[in-house]
Order: structure tokens, then C-alpha cells, then sequence
């Protein structure tokens, strides 16, 4: 009995061993700590990936020839919480009556499977898909709790509308997977929905087992990820969207918007998230959630409303900034008035309020480029900023805000230079922040101003 119980255990060893390559060697060194915690092993964690294997290799190895049980047991079940396709490496047992028939012709793949009494788990039927759903929808249990995505200036989520769809693994560019969800929507749905002008779209969000693990146990927000390959059809219309967003930059994709016509709806995911040299497999998560959109327009608004930030404060600040050392003079800086993103004239000048730089970028464009690829970057220190941190910079804020001191110049000037104490002027002195607060030049007179001219304004 106690040779058949050993056995038993040490079923997956194999499979074990040929799972760990396709773990990361960030995967596989966090392995060998939480060995060297918990079953008290000296492994080094040094050296490279090969290295890890073979380490790895040899110590479940020499714990299989002295039966160490309790050993193996915590080891496998750090192995699993690493999520490595170790399901790939063992050998699926079904009776002979549950196979489907070989095709006409016959397989040599399919005949050689028949015989052993095997199949390619990448060939076995899929089981049933799991899922949490909400309150009030047919297939309602419990909306998972903790878990959401990251927030978005673009849209606000006033309810999911769907279960969530649990999409299992795929190990190879072969494994071809396919899941369904399917959604009901109640009348108040659907009248939010058709009310003109109200805002309100249905979004597709998705995410995988890497994020969606963490946002559960409440350690942050997942980000949307769509497998690299996949298609995705609404009631059997293909999905014209953009999933991808940058490759291995989860979260550069926005959610797809969702098109339907009655209450019954489904979304057909078909998808591969393996081949060759893919080292990370992961389950994905689809949820179908009730939006109210956002448009840029709204956005840039609400930040002239909430964030403008005058010039006298933005130079109050600069000057704070400036080194107290007397033996260190600051010089002039040049600005530019054109957006690094459209290379037109800044109309609406945006920065975050944490970027140490002067340099502004357009408010509109910024939000443009963001609602199709969502970066989230400063396009002029290419820094990660966050969004609920833009302001608008007086110091760079067109005659539009004449009620406040502004820097005024013709849509000729391209750049200005700004001094160590934040006043501005251009190369050619023809314009001023000193002549615009004196009053010595107003917008009116740029048409007026004659390029050639060396009269001082």
C-alpha cells in the first residue's frame, strides 16, 4: 500500500520537469526561494535559466529517491501557483468508447493516439467554461469581488452586464480555443443605451490569469490584455476593432465598443496565446460592461474648468524650483509653441503637474492619441504620467483665458525663450510677457505687426 501511495505522488515529477523551461527565470528563481523557505534547501538562484532547470531537476529528482513526500508536495504546490504548463506534459487517459471516431483516410497522429489509449491534450474537448456572473442577469451568481480594471479618463463603467467568461489555456500554435458568453440585457440597459445623446456604449474588457489573480486579492486594477492572436465575433459579426494594442505592453488597447440589436446577445472568442517560442501561457477573462463615454472635448473642458494653473503661479513655482546657489546662474530656456505630437500650435497647453520640464503639448491632441493607443506617456520626457495629474499651463495658455495673465504671441512665432524667473520673450524681442502685462501689445495688432521692422513694441 505504501509503495502504491509513493507511487501515486510522484506521478507528475516528469511532467514537472518538462514544464519548468517555459517558466521565466524570474519565475524560476522566485521557485527556488520559496524552496529554500519552506523545505529548507540551499539552492543558488544564480546563473542562467539552464542553470535554474538543472538545479531544480536535481533536487526533485534526489527527493523522488528518498521518498521525501512532504517535500515534493509543498514544492508542487509552489510549482502550481506559478501557473507553468506542466496540465501539457501529462498523458490525458480515456476509455476507448469516449473517442470520436478517426477521421476518413485515417491519421497516423489520430491512429497512434487510438492505440495507446491517449489523445493530445490539445485535442481533448474543452470543459465547461467557469464563471461569476451579477445580480439581476439570468446567469447570475456573484460579480467577483475586488476585481476591476484600471480606470480611464475615456469612460465611466456604471454596471457589468455580463458574467464573467473564464478562457483556458492554450499551449501551442495548434491549440486553437474557442469560448462563448452570453448576456441578456434587462429594459433599463437597453434604454440607457438608445437614449440620444446619452453616452452610454457597451464594452468588451478582457484581461489574463497574470492580472486578473492580483486584482482579485485586492493588490490593484487589471489592465485590458486580449491574446495576441484572436478573433472575436458579436451574434456572429466579426469584431472590426483593435485588440492588440503594443506588443508585450499590456494595457496599450482600449476596451472594443459593442454593437447589438436586442436583448440576446453573445460574444464567440476564437484564439491561440501559445507557439513557438512563447514561454508564458494564460487563462484570459471576458466581461461585458455598460459604459457612459467620454469624449475629448468633455475632457479637455472639465481640465480648463478644474486645472488651469495661472501664469503668475506657474512662475512662482519656477522660481522656486531654481538652484539657491549663487555661483550657478540659470539661463534661458527655449520653448516651443507646437505640439510634439500634431506639430501644430498649442491651443490648449497640458502638462502633468509632476514633469520637471517647461514644455507643454496640446491637450486635444494628447487625449486623441491616448483614446486610440493607450500609452499614457509624456510626449515630451516620455515618462508614464497619470492622467488625473494633467493641468493646464497658464504660463502657455493662448488670449482664449484673457481674463488671466497669459502669454500672447502671433501663430508665426514658433518658439519663445523663457528666463531663469519665468518671464518669456522671443529671440527677436519683438514680444514679451513684460509688453503683454504693460498692455504694450494686444492680439488685435498682430496683424498689424510687421516682421521686418525694427521698432520695439
Amino acid at each position: 500500500m505504501a509503495a502504491s501511495f509513493s507511487s501515486n505522488v510522484w506521478a507528475e515529477l516528469d511532467a514537472v520537469c518538462k514544464a519548468l523551461p517555459y517558466g521565466t527565470a524570474v519565475d524560476l528563481k522566485q521557485i527556488i526561494i520559496s524552496l529554500n523557505t519552506e523545505c529548507g534547501t540551499h539552492m543558488a538562484r544564480s546563473g542562467k535559466k539552464q542553470d535554474l532547470v538543472d538545479r531544480l531537476r536535481s533536487q526533485f529528482s534526489s527527493w523522488k529517491s528518498t521518498n521525501s513526500v512532504t517535500r515534493w508536495r509543498t514544492a508542487k504546490a509552489i510549482i502550481d501557483g506559478m501557473r507553468l504548463p506542466v496540465a501539457s506534459f501529462l498523458p490525458v487517459i480515456m476509455p476507448m468508447s469516449s473517442l470520436p471516431p478517426p477521421p476518413q483516410g485515417g491519421s497516423s497522429r489520430y491512429a497512434s493516439a487510438s492505440k495507446s489509449g491517449q489523445i493530445n491534450p490539445a485535442h481533448v474537448p474543452l470543459p465547461p467554461s467557469r464563471s461569476t456572473s451579477i445580480p439581476g442577469s439570468p446567469y447570475s451568481t456573484t460579480f467577483s469581488a475586488g476585481f476591476r480594471f484600471k480606470l480611464s479618463p475615456f469612460f465611466t463603467v456604471d454596471q457589468p452586464v455580463s458574467a464573467v467568461l473564464e478562457c483556458p489555456e492554450s499551449y501551442s500554435a495548434t491549440d486553437r480555443r474557442e469560448c462563448t458568453l452570453k448576456f441578456h440585457l434587462t429594459d433599463d440597459q437597453i434604454a440607457k443605451l438608445s437614449a440620444p445623446g446619452s453616452g452610454y456604449q457597451l464594452r468588451l474588457f478582457c484581461t489574463s490569469s497574470k492580472f486578473y489573480s492580483a486584482g482579485a486579492g485586492g493588490n490593484g486594477d487589471c489592465p485590458i490584455e486580449f491574446p495576441q492572436t484572436c478573433e472575436i465575433y458579436v451574434n456572429d459579426v466579426q469584431l472590426k476593432a483593435l485588440l492588440k494594442g503594443i506588443k508585450k505592453r499590456p494595457g496599450t488597447a482600449p476596451p472594443p465598443e459593442l454593437t447589438v440589436t436586442g436583448p440576446m446577445n453573445s460574444v464567440r472568442i476564437i484564439y491561440i496565446n501559445g507557439g513557438q517560442g512563447q514561454l508564458e501561457f494564460k487563462k484570459y477573462y471576458l466581461v461585458v460592461q455598460l459604459v457612459r463615454a467620454h469624449p475629448v472635448s468633455a475632457l479637455v473642458d472639465q481640465l480648463l474648468q478644474t486645472r488651469f494653473i495661472t501664469a503668475t503661479e506657474i512662475r512662482r513655482r519656477m522660481v522656486e524650483s531654481m538652484p539657491e546657489d549663487d555661483d550657478i546662474v540659470a539661463g534661458s530656456l527655449k520653448m516651443s509653441l507646437k505640439c510634439p505630437l500634431s506639430f501644430m500650435r498649442i491651443r490648449t497647453p497640458c502638462r502633468s503637474i509632476k514633469c520637471t520640464h517647461s514644455q507643454c503639448f496640446d491637450a486635444n491632441s494628447w487625449y486623441a492619441v491616448m483614446q486610440q493607443t493607450t500609452t499614457w506617456l509624456c510626449p515630451v520626457c516620455e515618462n508614464v504620467l497619470d492622467w488625473r495629474e494633467l493641468i493646464i499651463d497658464g504660463h502657455v495658455s493662448p488670449s482664449t483665458q484673457s481674463s488671466m495673465t497669459e502669454t500672447t504671441t502671433p501663430d508665426s512665432v514658433d518658439d519663445v525663450l523663457v528666463e531663469s524667473d519665468g518671464e518669456w520673450r522671443t529671440a527677436d524681442n519683438k514680444f514679451s510677457s513684460a509688453k503683454v502685462a504693460a498692455g504694450a501689445i494686444c492680439p488685435t495688432e498682430y496683424n498689424y505687426v510687421d516682421s521686418d521692422s525694427d521698432d520695439d513694441y
